[in-house]
């Protein structure tokens, strides 16, 4: 059987959409469903481990009227991301609140405590230091204050209180939450979700309650249809100092009528829920052939023969992650086949992964053909916040890349010109992952 060279060569650009038709949670299901109904819990409190990841991924979740969830932490102390694909109703409470408890007899080496910030926040400080994370309070008992985007993407908690010169450890701050559900959110009246910064605290056992507690943490709640009739509380024990509390759905199916220390902010669904990636476009298969893992690691030889007798059009299966599904993907040539077409895809299934399938026709069958993969976008929303205005404002992003090796993103002007990665804000680019 006969057969055509085609090495690939990918270049990719990412188009992202603003306007999904429908938002999905991401959720892929594997820890099935979490029905708090059905657990015997001490005192009504239900833990959850935290993966290291910090991603829950359930079917639907029900937290019943008189129980309470809470999370234990994981190694790396991330914040909660529960990513549901159906309903979750939470009639009970979710506590993500800072642990102030001290249960040693005093400031000496080794004295037991229980002073844990909720998961994503921050330590306080001991005793004349300063308190943890980005917006620690000072080692002179100062509180400590959230910082972070308002986006809440990425998400963070609480930082800690600063200890003072009297032995007085600052308080913890509280933890940060993103639930996200592809269907529905509904917090019941009497409900309640909390990520409260505690109060600083004696080395002898005791709440001093000085004003150096942890800040409040940040809470997210993102569906195509929310409805919130409970509290919602991000703020310390004084009930200042707080972080940020995001709800997200569109217009038409977001109800408040609850209550939220901080205010509330009602926004349209920003899309992404994770921490920002890179994003990634691979070419899977073509023609029903699977593309190898080393493909475009050698340019002296062949990634792929592809049999002479495969009929047009021949589907090219790309992959893609941390890329917006809706967008399209575009299958072109650089070189080999001048008479080539395509068809573009669109991808499909979740920003984490989607898959779109293209086709090409006319390839030459007879020599060497390299492909490549396109797309645009402009810099997504939460980025836009950090573009620098004047000469170095970045209109559209392009990110270039080839099979096997480091993708590579280059940042344009409205006339085309490039702008030099290093003269663009650090916020900004974090927003893309790098």
């Amino acid at each position: 059987m006969n057969r055509f060279p085609l090495p690939l060569v990918v270049f990719f650009a990412l188009a992202i959409s603003a306007n999904a038709q429908s938002f999905s949670s991401g959720s892929t299901g594997a820890d099935g469903a979490l029905d708090l109904s059905t657990m015997n819990c001490p005192e009504s409190i239900c833990q959850v481990q935290l993966p290291e990841s910090g991603v829950l991924n359930y079917t639907t979740v029900l937290i019943p009227q008189g129980k309470a969830l809470k999370f234990k932490h994981n190694l790396r102390n991330t914040p909660v991301f529960l990513l549901a694909q159906g309903a979750v109703v939470i009639n009970g409470s979710i506590d993500l609140s800072a642990n102030g408890i001290n249960v040693g007899a005093s400031c000496g080496a080794g004295s037991p405590t229980t002073r844990s910030p909720g998961p994503g926040g921050f330590y306080g400080g001991a005793p004349t230091q300063r308190g943890f994370g980005p917006g620690g309070g000072a080692n002179n008992a100062e509180s400590g204050t959230w910082v972070g985007p308002l986006s809440l993407v990425p998400i963070v908690g609480g930082s800690g209180g600063g200890g003072d010169s009297q032995g007085n450890f600052g308080g913890s701050g509280g933890g940060a939450i993103v639930i996200a559900s592809s269907t529905s959110i509904t917090l019941a009246q009497g409900a309640g979700i909390t990520a409260t910064g505690a109060p600083d605290y004696s080395c002898y056992g005791f709440f001093s309650y000085l004003n150096n507690p942890g800040s409040g943490g940040a809470i997210r709640l993102v569906a195509n249809s929310l409805n919130v009739s409970g509290a919602l509380s991000a703020c310390n024990v004084f009930g200042t100092k707080c972080g940020v509390v995001r709800l997200e759905a569109s217009s038409a199916s977001l109800t408040f009528n609850g209550s939220s220390n901080p205010p509330a902010g009602l926004f349209p669904i920003n899309p992404t829920v994770l921490p920002s990636a890179s994003p990634s476009l691979t070419f899977v298969s073509i023609g029903g052939f699977p593309v190898p893992s080393y493909a475009g690691q050698r340019f002296d030889t062949y990634d792929m023969l592809l049999p002479n007798q495969l009929t047009d059009p021949i589907s090219a299966v790309v992959q893609a992650n941390n890329i917006p599904v809706g967008t399209q993907v575009t299958v072109g040539f650089v070189n080999g086949s001048p008479s080539g077409t395509s068809t573009p895809g669109t991808l499909s299934g979740t920003f984490q992964s989607s898959t779109a399938t293209t086709t090409i026709s006319n390839l030459n069958r007879t020599s060497v053909t390299y492909l490549l993969a396109t797309a645009t976008f402009d810099p997504p929303m939460e980025a836009m916040k950090f573009n620098p205005n004047g000469p170095n404002h970045v209109a559209k992003v392009r990110v270039v890349a080839s099979p096997g090796a480091k993708s590579k993103f280059v940042f344009l002007r409205s006339n085309g010109t490039a702008v030099y990665m290093a003269k663009l804000p650090k916020r900004f680019l974090e927003q893309l992952g790098l």
